[in-house]
Order: structure tokens, then C-alpha cells, then sequence
């Protein structure tokens, strides 16, 4: 079975937390589905995965600050059930052995239980992701008939992804006009990830190009346009799209120093962000401004 049925819910064996969430970021590039996601990831890392103006995403933690949900099993439920009450599309809630060894296996398996009833002819499909060695045989049995284990199918998430990447692409190759930020510099934002399983020159190329047009210098990205290897030129490419990821994200925070009126800081600072050098220094310096 390759896709996840509404109305249901399935357990995910945890074995890499890239390929959870390069499959949650596929799925929410589809733009017919809300994507729900409950991570035991802070936002600043879910930002160098997915698209967070795509998921809305949550970092389940005991800290008390914005785009958080505490730990509490009511509190998790409220808040699925509310979403699903609306719209069609997918939530993930990641961390299911955290919750057990804070509340219980029977108190997480009741709370998802009550889950999987609201789901009733709900447009809707819930992920749980689990390390399973967590349960014993007894544990396992029940919690898998109430959420049957489930695979990421691999070959169909890269191709999904490929061709996501590759109508993206495309699609913002024919848009001449990049957004303008309150200084009057181009506006960077976060593009999608291409796998390796989605590499190609051709989208190297053009994915280049997108970074050029927001004003970003990705000249050390170049090489591997013309390197013989696909494996060597995707890992040439892989280290300039962490770069200008963090550059993105750094680049976000220079908003909040533009309203706090430091103009001409932030003008120094964009200019070393687009040139993706000393992004440690900036990250530095905006915390002290902050």
C-alpha cells in the first residue's frame, strides 16, 4: 500500500528522521492537503527540511514559546481533532515513544484511540512514528491494530519529489521579479530540498539560476555542472544548498532588526549573508542585537 487512506491511522517505524521528513515535505508540496506536523524538532531545524509556509508544524516540548505544544496528551489531542474538523490532508506526530515513557503506553494508546474515532469519515490520514522496540509483543499487537504499520515507498516519495522539484523549477524560472524586502533587496526564501535520488544537472542549472535571481553569490555551486560524476556533483551542490538554507533563515531574522531600526546594520549583514561567507559572525552578531 502506497498511500495513506483517509479516514485511518498508521504507524511509521522510525529508522531516519531525514527520510520522515523529506516524505513530509513532498506531501505538503501537493497544495491540495493541509500537512500537520508534530515534531520533536525546534522550527530552526524543521526550517532545513521542509517548507514551514507549507506544514504547520509544532515542536513538542515542556519550553514555553511560540510555535510550541507541551507534551500533554489532552493538549495533542485538541489539537488534532480541531484540524481535522476542517479542510482534507495528513498530520504527523513524531516522538510517540517520548509520550510513552512521560505518560504510559495505555494513556498514548486511549489518546490515540480517541484520535482514530474522530477520524470517521474525516478527508483525513494521522502518521504516528515510533521507535516499535519500544513495545513488547502484548503493546505491539494492540497498538498496531489500532494503527497498522506503514512504509515511506521510497521509489514513489524521490519521484514525487523529483517532479515537484523539476514543475518548481520550472514554474519560477519564468518569473523575472523577485520579492523585495523593506531595504529594497531582494527577498531570499526557502526553496525545495532536491534529493539525491532527484539530482540533475538540468536542475542544478536552473536551481543556480533561482539562487542568482534572489542575489545570492553561488559561484562555488558551479562545479557541479560540469563534473563527470553525478554522486561528486551532487555533493558540491548539497553544500552550497545548506549554505544558502541557513542564509535564508538568517537573512528572516534580519526583519526583526529592520523593526527594532537597525538600518544600517542590516544593510552590512544581507550583503555577507548573499555572499554565503562568515554566516557564523552574522549569526553572532544578530543574536547580540537581538
Amino acid at each position: 500500500m502506497d498511500e495513506l487512506e483517509h479516514g485511518n491511522t498508521y504507524t511509521l517505524n522510525l529508522e531516519s528522521q531525514d527520510e520522515v521528513l523529506a516524505y513530509v515535505d513532498s506531501v505538503s508540496m501537493r497544495d491540495d492537503e493541509h500537512v500537520l506536523l508534530l515534531s520533536r524538532l525546534p522550527q530552526r531545524r524543521l526550517m532545513e527540511h521542509v517548507d514551514l509556509d507549507k506544514v504547520e508544524a509544532y515542536w513538542v516540548t515542556n519550553q514555553q514559546v511560540n510555535g510550541t505544544i507541551q507534551p500533554s496528551l489532552d493538549q495533542i489531542h485538541d489539537l488534532v481533532v480541531n484540524r481535522i474538523s476542517n479542510h482534507k490532508g495528513l498530520a504527523i506526530i513524531e516522538g510517540i515513544e517520548w509520550l510513552i515513557s512521560m505518560h504510559g503506553f495505555y494513556p498514548v494508546l486511549n489518546i490515540i484511540m480517541r484520535i482514530k474515532d474522530s477520524l470517521h469519515r474525516k478527508p483525513w490520514s494521522i502518521l504516528l512514528v515510533v521507535s516499535s522496540d519500544i513495545f513488547d509483543d502484548v503493546q505491539s499487537a494492540k497498538w498496531l491494530r489500532e494503527a497498522p504499520s506503514w512504509s515511506i515507498p521510497k521509489k514513489v516519495v524521490f519521484e514525487d519529489i523529483s517532479e515537484t522539484i523539476t514543475s518548481h523549477i520550472e514554474s519560477v524560472d519564468e518569473i523575472e521579479e523577485v520579492p523585495i524586502s523593506e531595504d529594497g533587496s531582494n527577498r531570499l526564501v526557502f526553496l525545495t530540498r532536491i534529493p539525491k535520488e532527484g539530482y540533475s544537472k538540468e536542475i542544478a542549472r536552473k536551481r543556480i539560476l533561482q539562487w542568482r535571481r534572489m542575489g545570492l553569490d553561488v559561484s562555488a555551486a558551479e562545479p557541479a555542472l560540469f563534473h563527470d560524476s553525478d554522486t561528486e556533483g551532487f555533493n558540491i551542490y548539497k553544500s552550497v544548498e545548506d549554505k544558502v538554507r541557513r542564509a535564508v533563515e538568517l537573512d528572516n531574522r534580519l526583519e526583526l532588526l529592520l523593526e527594532r531600526g537597525h538600518r544600517s546594520e542590516v544593510t552590512k549583514l544581507r550583503f555577507r549573508i548573499r555572499q554565503l561567507t562568515g554566516l557564523e559572525d552574522v549569526e553572532k552578531r544578530i543574536n547580540e542585537l537581538i
